[in-house]
């Protein structure tokens, strides 16, 4: 089988006739390295009392029944009712001044039940997940009017996503009956984000919890999963699914429908839902009616 499928991923791409300059897949696992992503908080206020707001992060060991391997850690007590905690990393190698399309999947550890109540909002629905880049550095400043720290681009707030940055989720796990930290899934599939790279080919990946609950949060990211690919030349991937015998096909350009073409050399594309599944043995074409002439 891993023959077959090497077959029909080679097969794939010479079909699509992309090039890998264009499009790229980065996949971050936490357990092997912090992979150079720095931590960092917004929105609490400038003179804060460290002992209240409990900012932590560190790449550490998660817990035992996560595997027992590393992750990246951030904890902290939202004081201000508005507590912005975020990871951050620089890419480069990108075309210059281009833009390009990026979709993010993240996969993180939460013990938050859903439906629970907290002062300010429910401490699994009250604290959404959101992703984005910039061609510039995320950071938090100082604002001179009300001094407090707050982010250097628009992040939107909590519930509501901005021009640089998009609410994928919450942090709310099924209520399984106990506080164990539990793997979520949280992904942008078929509404991905466009931007411009900066004038050196760089860009700074973000991705990070803005919290309306009045309490703790502490979390655990075990991995990042980003495609991206010039937005003048969409671009497809095969890949594994986890599963035996399973692929899944992602399209980086949006949410596909059966009136959907790609370009004028590209025949309509039957698909509607993002990520696709594909099974080698059930389906042994239906993924080829995506191709170039």
């Amino acid at each position: 089988m891993k023959t077959s499928f090497t077959f029909l991923f080679l097969l794939f791409v010479l079909c699509v006739g992309l090039r890998a300059a264009d499009a790229t897949r980065l996949e971050f696992d936490f357990a092997q390295s912090d992979h150079g992503f720095v931590a960092g908080f917004a929105d609490y206020p400038q003179n804060y009392d460290p002992s209240l707001y409990q900012l932590t992060n560190s790449w550490q060991v998660r817990p035992a029944n996560l595997g027992g391997t590393s992750a990246l850690f951030i904890s902290g007590v939202n004081r201000s009712d508005d507590l912005f905690m975020y990871w951050k990393k620089r890419l480069t190698g990108l075309p210059p001044n281009t833009s390009v399309v990026l979709t993010m999947e993240i996969q993180l550890a939460s013990k938050y039940a859903e439906g629970l109540v907290g002062v300010g909002g429910p401490p699994g629905e009250g604290v959404k997940v959101k992703v984005g880049a910039v061609p510039f550095e995320p950071q938090a400043v100082v604002d001179p009017r009300e001094g407090w720290w707050r982010m250097n681009l628009d992040k939107g707030n909590q519930a509501i996503g901005g021009a640089n940055i998009s609410v994928i989720g919450n942090v709310a796990k099924p209520d399984d009956g106990n506080e164990n930290y539990v793997p979520l899934l949280r992904h942008q599939h078929g509404q991905p984000f466009t931007v411009t790279t900066a004038g050196d080919g760089s860009l700074w990946l973000i991705f990070a919890t803005d919290s309306g609950f009045e309490g703790q949060t502490a979390l655990y990211y075990t991995r990042l999963t980003v495609w991206i690919n010039r937005a003048d030349k969409p671009h497809l991937w095969l890949e594994p699914d986890g599963v035996a015998d399973t692929l899944r096909l992602i399209w980086n350009q949006g949410t596909l429908r059966s009136s959907s073409t790609l370009e004028s050399s590209w025949p309509v594309v039957p698909v509607n839902t993002r990520p696709y599944t594909y099974n080698i043995l059930v389906e042994p074409r239906r993924f080829w009616r995506v191709s170039q002439p």
